[in-house]
């Protein structure tokens, strides 16, 4: 999760704040990756829970 969080910051600032100085192919590429790290993300989250429900610990 972390390393998926860490990726999607550094895609959001190319992609919103460096956008002027990047070809428009990368801009598209960048702002596609925000969608698919959001939800990769989102699937390791469920599969932490999943974890934690089988180890019998807590959900949080």
């Amino acid at each position: 999760m972390v390393v998926f969080l860490l990726l999607s910051i550094v895609v959001f600032y190319l992609a919103w704040f460096q956008e002027e100085n990047l070809p428009l192919m990368l801009l598209v590429f960048l702002h596609l990756s925000q969608v698919i790290l959001a939800g990769l993300f989102k699937v390791a989250y469920v599969f932490r829970l999943i974890a934690q429900n089988q180890l019998g610990q807590d959900l949080r």
